[in-house]
């Protein structure tokens, strides 16, 4: 598409319908087109040759836009766009332009739509391009005024228009609410009512006068006044209601400089004015609520005012000098112990029998001239205390601290309560002496200012024989004894410092926050063994106690008094074991480390995460040389500590519930291989190891029965072994729960034999099938002749109750013979094989040899 603006006749150049300066003045008015994606443009060139002689060519859009103050490139290009998805042709586009490129920065107005896109992709403007000199571009006041309707209809500030007359021509929703008025009344009013004609403005002369200022001189007013609703609305809901506003006059002139329009905005003044009326009815009731409150009220004048700006200490040695009580009611006078107000006025903080009435001023002063609930203590003229809590608040005025208000209540009474509470929590009730939480206390305060070569001790003491004391001669007779021991304890610390407590039951303790050494608290527990071992009169009836005492040491030993207090019940449990009176704590009597500890926490997660395998030991029958089935033992490798041994986790999960999700898993993953067995054509067994938790669980029948329907495997290539201590832990319930485990089919086994303490008698009873001798005899049956008797009586006896015997331990061929010789069934060891892996199973069935078929 070709553009010119060369001279000539400008019709025969314009594109498509645009012969529009041939009715138009082309100085003023001239047609424009561009093609927005080219940037090719047209304007006629008679347009800026009448503003500039010799005008530039704009035959591109670069052309124009080089001419363009920013902003106005941006107006442009936002209006007269590439962007293909602006398809809106009805839209009639307007952008003023400044050719700050040009003399005399002609000023333009572009005008023009978007046509209908066509079939070559091109955008294409068309319109007019309009000289501001023109009238098209003045649009004159009307539209001024019409463009502030616009602006302050939906203004939030209650708004009105009226003309030079007063006569309203428009309001606005703010205002309509303000005077609750419907749209229809407001309606009605634009163009009839007058404010300079209202009965409210004319009663008033001043207030008219204010207003006919604004419309006949023009002057700008602000005015408050108030209005009755009853004036314009005849209902009786709201025509009694005064509204109190605030009337800003803004008169709008017209181009001649004559008022054309005012424009008035109120501010709702009615909150405002309520609650000064109520401050003002408050005034009243003021003093009667200081005088009859339940707390003392006060008020100090600084006298003269304190500048804050000064420093910290200076304000506060200001406040105690200057301060002078201005103000009280009769609660305070209680407080003091004075009769009249007369006799205090005037007082400064010096006499108000504070304590710490410096350090009180130095917390107010930092705390920004504010207390909460701050608790004071004054003294009376005899050294009598009194606790009392105040709240109070500086007024600052003009960067000076003039006068503090605040409230005191009388906490006397609490704070005495509040400390025998105390008290209680920290004392054992019968004996008086401190408790388990007073000791921890002393012993925190202890650690929290020792020096680094101050050592400390704790004595744990559990005395031997009072519960034979209690049942032999009542509980009045053991309560009146533990209030004896207390005072025997303390008669041996009257030359060291320290703490006894009473920890509960016949437990307690001696802290002993500085010693020498290790070897003064040794000799000190000897001292407090000795002394109750004396007689004790207990009503006429006299008796010896024997004690046990445990110590430990921090910080040698422990950091903290949780710690040291763990480890001195280690050390007196220990001393009770072993008789020995009194023994110091070593990691040899833990039974539990931490990192034990932390093994048990994880492992319900081991067993979730798949941390946990089963390796598998092979049994073997003896008189036919060949492997029936393998022993399923649990494995776990953690993914930071490594192999973690089955005796470091087995026997702590066997005291918590941990032990039924172990054996769960345990049976699954076994018969599951079981399965794996014998798809392979191989007709090998799996036996499983219970704890003792497992036979008092009723539901361990249900969940091997479950498992094996699921696996579809015989219950006959099941095995579970059971130890003996394990049976004698509930006889009743284990027999219970064997019957249904026999009833299933599944073979049963008591394993390391010999070890426990079973009774002959209920093995007779017990529906298993195998014994299996403990590894700790047949492992040097060779070399003791003891343990020879021993497995071979086993032999025999297992064999006359109709019982299978396995030996475990054999680790050599010569014991693999002896067996055999001795009439034993069946045999594993590491001579046989020793614990693997599945991958490793697999090997050995293969390559071991005592893998055979029955002839």
């Amino acid at each position: 598409m070709q553009h010119s603006n060369s001279s000539g006749d400008p019709a025969s150049e314009l594109p498509g319908d645009l012969v529009l300066d041939n009715v138009l003045d082309s100085s003023n008015v001239a047609p424009w087109s561009m093609e927005a994606i080219s940037g090719e443009l047209f304007i006629t060139s008679g347009l800026l040759a009448a503003a500039i002689p010799n005008p530039p060519a704009l035959n591109r859009l670069t052309d124009l836009l080089q001419l363009l103050p920013v902003a106005d490139k941006y107006l442009f290009m936002q209006l007269f766009n590439t962007d293909p998805f602006d398809q809106d042709y009805e839209r009639l586009r307007s952008c003023d332009l400044r050719l700050v490129g040009l003399p005399g920065e002609p000023h333009l107005r572009f005008v023009a739509r978007l046509q209908p896109t066509h079939d070559d992709g091109a955008r294409y403007f068309h319109g007019v391009v309009i000289s501001a000199r023109h009238l098209l571009a003045q649009p004159g006041d009307q539209y001024a005024l019409q463009f502030l309707s616009g602006l302050f209809a939906e203004s939030p500030i209650p708004s009105l228009i009226t003309d030079r007359q007063g006569v309203i021509l428009n309001m606005n929703q703010a205002l309509e609410r303000m005077f609750h008025l419907n749209h229809r009344q407001a309606e009605m009013a634009a163009g009839y009512y007058s404010i300079l004609r209202d009965k409210r403005v004319s009663r008033d002369p001043e207030l008219l006068e204010a207003i006919q200022q604004v419309y006949e001189q023009g002057k700008i007013q602000t005015i408050e006044t108030n209005y009755l609703l009853g004036n314009i609305h005849r209902s009786r809901f709201v025509n009694n209601k005064n509204l109190f506003f605030r009337a800003s006059f803004l008169p709008i002139r017209g181009y001649k400089g004559d008022i054309e329009r005012v424009l008035i905005q109120l501010q709702d003044l009615s909150r405002e004015k309520s609650a000064r009326d109520a401050l003002q009815e408050s005034e009243a009731s003021y003093k009667a609520f200081i005088m009859h409150s339940s707390e003392a009220i006060w008020c100090y004048e600084m006298q003269p005012a304190i500048a804050i700006t000064k420093d910290i200490e200076t304000q506060s040695r200001q406040i105690a000098n200057n301060a002078r009580l201005v103000e009280a009611n009769k609660v305070l006078l209680g407080m003091l112990g004075v009769e009249s107000l007369d006799e205090i006025l005037g007082m400064g903080l010096i006499d108000s029998g504070s304590r710490n009435y410096v350090f009180d001023i130095d917390f107010f002063v930092k705390n920004n001239y504010q207390m909460i609930d701050h608790d004071i203590v004054r003294e009376d003229s005899r050294g009598k205390q009194y606790f009392f809590q105040i709240c109070c608040t500086g007024i600052v005025e003009d960067g000076y601290l003039r006068r503090v208000w605040g409230t005191t209540k009388d906490i006397t009474a609490r704070k005495r309560y509040e400390d025998k509470l105390r008290y209680q929590s920290q004392h054992d009730s019968l004996t008086s002496l401190p408790n388990r939480n007073k000791l921890y206390v002393d012993m925190e305060a202890c650690f929290e200012k020792r020096s680094a070569e101050q050592i400390s001790a704790l004595l744990l003491i559990d005395l031997d024989r009072f519960k034979e004391i209690n049942d032999t001669l009542g509980h009045n007779v053991g309560d009146h004894l533990l209030k004896l021991i207390g005072p025997r304890l303390a008669n041996e610390m009257s030359e060291v410092p320290g703490t006894v407590a009473r920890l509960g039951g016949d437990e307690f303790a001696v802290f002993l926050p500085r010693i020498r050494s290790t070897h003064q608290a040794v000799v000190f527990g000897h001292r407090l063994l000795d002394a109750l071992s004396q007689e004790f009169d207990l009503d006429g009836f006299t008796t010896q106690v024997s004690a046990s005492i445990g110590i430990a040491i921090s910080p040698q030993q422990a950091q903290d008094h949780h710690e040291l207090m763990r480890y001195a019940d280690i050390a007196m449990y220990y001393a009770k074991s072993q008789m020995l009176g009194l023994s110091i704590y070593s990691a040899e009597y833990d039974p539990h480390s931490t990192k034990r500890l932390a093994i048990v926490s994880e492992l319900g997660r081991a067993i979730r995460e798949n941390q946990l395998c089963l390796y598998y030991q092979p049994k073997v029958l003896l008189n036919e040389k060949r492997c029936y089935g393998f022993e399923a033992l649990i494995r776990w490798i953690h993914p930071e500590l490594g192999f973690v041994p089955p005796n470091d986790f087995i026997p702590i999960a066997e005291l918590t519930s941990v032990i039924h999700q172990l054996t769960a898993w345990v049976l699954e993953r076994a018969i599951e291989q079981c399965r794996r067995w014998q798809d392979q054509g191989m007709a090998l067994s799996v036996a499983v190891n219970l704890s003792a938790r497992n036979l008092m669980d009723d539901n361990i029948p249900k969940l091997v029965d479950r498992l094996l329907k699921k696996y579809q495997l015989q219950p006959t290539r099941l095995e579970l072994e059971i130890t003996e201590s394990s049976i004698m832990t509930d006889p009743t319930r284990a027999l219970r729960n064997l019957d249904a485990l026999h009833a299933l089919g599944v073979h049963l086994a008591i394993d390391d034999f010999g070890t426990g303490y079973s009774s002959l008698a209920y093995l007779k009873r017990l529906p298993v099938q195998t014994l299996k001798i403990d590894n700790s005899f047949v492992r040097n049956m060779m070399d003791d002749l003891q343990d020879e008797l021993i497995v071979n009586s086993t032999i025999h006896l297992a064999h006359n109750m109709g019982l299978t015997v396995v030996a475990e331990g054999v680790e050599n061929e010569a014991l693999l013979t002896r067996l055999t010789e001795m009439g034993c069934d069946e045999a594993q060891g590491y001579f046989i094989g020793r614990p693997m892996a599945v991958v490793n199973t697999d090997e050995w069935i293969v390559e071991s040899g005592w893998i055979k078929q029955p002839q």
